[in-house]
């Protein structure tokens, strides 16, 4: 059963996350948001993608980020462990939307205006969340699935600030704030049997014969698949956590491969363009 997250019980929902994170490191997580106030053609390249991932992101709210933890076995604290965050900042009556994606949400079992009245304010408790959800010595392991948006969400509420101009500092964003993230979609792409990974999160369960559980477009839920698909590729000896997967998000993969690449020259010792202060540094937070 998912845990409801609001502003009543924020502080003590993440102190509990944060005692379990020690046990159960990976962590699979999920947002829902209004949709797309700007499409993407197919086409795209990673460039014009990224300029509406940043125009969508950076004029909508986040509605709810969903949380599952895993220790390496697949095993969940409890069974059906998962939160869902759901943020006040959304209103549907006024912020930009798609409204399509509304209604769908809604009749997923979203209720904005309870959301209003008794949510977490994102820019408020930016701080605490990005404490106790990112910003662990835990050698932890984020999962998702297809996110793009998931992570750009994330970022924009945990530096309280738009999303970077570029892909390339967006990249590098991704890489220094989540370290170790596995993209299934991508991953997929190498798997034997996933359809070259051209298939959404239903239909990978489907073909990893998974029945999930709870109520589809609801962050928690969604994050509990999530986490789960990655332990059943896992014992399917798919390959998911080989080095060429880690931090690479599909829709930006070569921009996140190439980064990857420039950065191990950088390790062994070579001329590299000085980094960028970490983000969370500059808002005062221990990285």
């Amino acid at each position: 059963m998912a845990i409801n997250v609001g502003k009543a019980n924020l502080v003590e929902q993440l102190e509990l996350i944060l005692s379990l994170r020690g046990s159960y490191p990976i962590v699979a997580i999920d947002t829902e948001f209004p949709g797309f106030i700007r499409d993407t053609p197919r086409n795209a390249t990673e460039e014009e993608r990224y300029d509406d991932v940043k125009h969508n992101v950076d004029n909508m709210h986040l509605i709810q980020l969903g949380v599952a933890l895993f220790d390496e076995g697949g095993n969940t604290p409890w069974p059906g462990c998962c939160w869902q965050f759901n943020f006040s900042d959304f209103d549907p009556d006024v912020d930009a939307s798609s409204p399509d994606s509304i209604e769908l949400l809604v009749q997923s079992g979203h209720d904005f205006q309870q959301y209003r009245r008794h949510g977490i304010d994102a820019r408020r408790c930016a701080y605490l969340v990005c404490v106790k959800l990112f910003c662990q010595p835990h050698s932890s392991k984020y999962v998702t699935f297809h996110g793009l948006y998931d992570v750009a969400f994330v970022i924009k509420m945990i530096t309280r600030a738009p999303l970077p101009n570029t892909l390339n500092e967006f990249s590098d964003l991704v890489r220094t704030i989540f370290g170790q993230i596995y993209d299934l979609k991508y991953i997929s792409r190498f798997c034997g049997g996933l359809r070259r990974g051209e298939i959404g999160l239903v239909g990978l369960s489907t073909l990893l014969n998974f029945e999930p559980v709870g109520i589809r477009h609801q962050a928690a839920y969604d994050s509990l698949l999530i986490g789960a698909l990655f332990n059943k590729m896992k014992q399917r000896r798919h390959n998911v956590e080989d080095d060429r997967s880690a931090s690479v998000l599909y829709g930006i993969e070569n921009r996140c491969v190439e980064n990857r690449r420039t950065r191990r020259i950088d390790q062994r010792g070579r001329p590299y363009p000085r980094r960028q202060q970490h983000p969370l540094a500059v808002m005062g937070l221990a990285v």
